[in-house]
């Protein structure tokens, strides 16, 4: 896989009118407008400061699968995890 060009983690999370997710040297990753409700709000912005993390995650998941399960590999059982990774690397639509 190629090497991610995303801004690097951790992203972190700010509230008031608009929930802001920031990289660790301050700069704006996201803005999560007020569109339904400030539950909605919260819950958006949350999941795009995790997403840095998310993507380490389920890499090192079909990393390490690789190694322990070839079977797996083999089944496509992984699949899923794989299309997820392309996606953010801007691999697929």
């Amino acid at each position: 896989m190629s090497e991610a060009k995303f801004t690097p983690g951790p992203w972190r999370v700010r509230f008031g009118n608009i929930g802001h997710v920031t990289a660790e040297n301050g700069a704006l990753v996201s803005k999560c407008q007020r569109l339904t409700s400030l539950c909605n709000l919260q819950a958006n912005a949350r999941l795009i400061a995790a997403a840095p993390d998310l993507y380490g995650a389920l890499e090192r998941v079909v990393n390490v699968s690789a190694e322990i399960a070839p079977e797996a590999q083999d089944a496509n059982v992984f699949a899923d995890a794989r299309a997820a990774l392309a996606k953010a690397q801007g691999e697929t639509p």
